[in-house]
């Protein structure tokens, strides 16, 4: 596909895409990760939303063993990366879990399992997003230090205000109400909202970024992201799920998307227009289903797992081992995947793709839309 090239760049921070070769990479933590606290912000996934922890304010912790495996698998995608030359950084471990309080709510700190939902870097630039779910208001203080060094090195670093969190200030309408609603002018969205969204409604085209709206606190989110960015990237705002869209496709080279049939059917003529012509290879697979216990919050479904995936460059993947059909479509497609283990990603709401933010790819800024 055709590009036009923009800009360099030589700060340490530097990506424009989700396929250009990685040189620099965080990866989550789950070390005490734990649902104590999780209450009605939270919004992954609202199909999931199935009334067992509206409000989960009750001592509660992940079997053990869970956050062992998963530690492993982590700590294994992190010896994977470093063995093929790539710079890998960690946040903080937190090594005690501790109730936090603000003025509007009470919660409890947890572990940085999933980074990508709220650190976005784009070009020279990072930016943390305002936290929409409370338990997660303080997780930036795992990664301050790393950003801290990042900034020094000559990276800009930008912090959205952050929502009170208080009930009256979200929008808990469910997205699909709202999909034929368009973006709306600023002045229209009430007054009570505050500013809140996830980096992982963003996906990276080079000079474009994509970013998901499923409520007015997106809305928002979308106006503070344009103005910020206005004059070096495009913002195009669109309606595809509920907050986070690297479950229903994602950029695996110029032109090409790795598309999660099952959930983007029906939902193409919501893409940017430059998107429609993108070549697509569509996915029907379905991880492996696990059952927990009654207790253990399921926070991701299965679906769209397979396609959460990290591009080493524009030809290898890293994707989970039990993805058997996308692995196989992927190689039909003349990709190269890298099967490797992550387990309970359902458990912890987050495949590769989640638990990993790009910090530098080899690339210059290039427009892949015009």
């Amino acid at each position: 596909m055709n590009s036009k090239k923009l800009t360099q760049t030589s700060a340490l921070v530097n990506v424009y895409t989700e396929w250009a070769p990685l040189e620099e990479v965080i990866i989550g933590s789950c070390v005490n990760f734990n649902l104590k606290g999780i209450d009605s912000t939270f919004r992954f996934m609202y199909e999931n939303r199935d009334g067992r922890f509206a409000d989960r304010n009750e001592p509660h912790q992940i079997d053990p063993r869970y956050i062992e495996e998963r530690q492993e698998d982590l700590n294994n995608l992190h010896s994977l990366l470093e063995s093929e030359g790539i710079i890998v950084r960690r946040p903080k471990r937190i090594e005690e879990i501790q109730e936090i309080k603000t003025p509007n709510f009470t919660s409890y700190t947890t572990g940085c399992d999933s980074p990508r939902d709220m650190y976005l870097c784009v070009g020279d630039t990072i930016i943390e997003t305002p936290p929409t779910n409370r338990k997660r208001y303080f997780e930036r203080l795992l990664l301050k230090d790393l950003f801290m060094e990042y900034f020094r090195s000559g990276a800009k670093w930008i912090v959205a205000p952050a929502s009170s969190l208080d009930d009256l200030t979200i929008d808990f309408s469910f997205w699909k109400d709202n999909v034929q609603r368009g973006i709306p002018n600023i002045e229209e969205i009430e007054k009570n909202y505050d500013i809140a969204f996830d980096a992982a409604n963003c996906l990276k085209f080079g000079k474009d970024i994509m970013m998901n709206i499923g409520t007015k606190n997106h809305e928002l989110g979308f106006y503070w992201l344009k103005r910020h960015l206005e004059g070096r990237f495009r913002i195009h705002p669109t309606r595809i799920c509920d907050t986070h869209i690297d479950g229903h496709f994602v950029p695996i080279s110029p032109g090409k998307l790795l598309v999660n049939e099952g959930a983007m059917y029906g939902m193409y003529d919501f893409l940017p227009e430059p998107l429609k012509k993108w070549d697509r290879i569509p996915i029907l697979d379905k991880c492996t289903r696990f059952d927990y216990p009654d207790d253990h919050l399921q926070m991701a479904t299965n679906v769209g797992m397979s396609v959460n995936v990290l591009s080493l460059d524009e030809r290898r993947i890293l994707i989970r081992d039990n993805a058997t059909l996308t692995i196989k479509a992927l190689e039909r497609a003349g990709f190269e995947p890298i099967p490797i283990r992550l387990r309970h990603s359902e458990l912890f709401g987050g495949g590769i793709h989640c638990t990993t933010v790009d910090v530098r790819r080899k690339e210059n800024m290039e427009d892949y839309f015009s």
